[in-house]
């Protein structure tokens, strides 16, 4: 159970561009769709909880989720899981970015994903919100 946390918690993360918003509806995918480690309303009354925790959001559900399943291993692999992958890629895109930071194509790269970082955003209110 902790590895299959921590291998859910590092798709989610790797896959993920926009922060812990757009994590959401993955993070719903996976726990409750596919695992159906919640159902729908402890999904939504999680979320309820980590938002109003202080702290990042998918932190803060991933600790909700590692606790209910698997205590506080479950917590430390949930939790790495997430942020593993953002702290790799950040130290990479550091390394190489004054190399980068003028090119048009990354530049287009990174205007071309802040609508799908909205629309992720989006949905994950909009799904929250009928499940209310």
């Amino acid at each position: 159970m902790i590895f299959q946390l921590f291998w859910t918690y590092i798709k989610i993360g790797t896959f993920t561009i926009g922060g812990g918003y757009a994590m959401l509806p993955l993070i719903e995918r996976e726990v409750v769709d596919k695992h159906h480690w919640l159902d729908g309303e402890e999904y939504a009354n999680m979320i309820a909880l980590a938002q109003a925790a202080p702290g990042l959001i998918a932190v803060n559900s991933a600790i909700f989720i590692g606790h209910r399943l698997a205590g506080w291993k479950g917590v430390l692999a949930c939790v790495l899981g997430a942020v593993l992958p953002s702290i790799i890629i950040i130290l990479l895109i550091a390394m190489f970015f004054r190399d980068i930071k003028d090119n048009p194509t990354i530049e287009a790269i990174f205007k071309g994903v802040r609508p799908a970082v909205v629309a992720l955003i989006a949905a994950t209110v909009v799904r929250l919100a009928t499940k209310i």
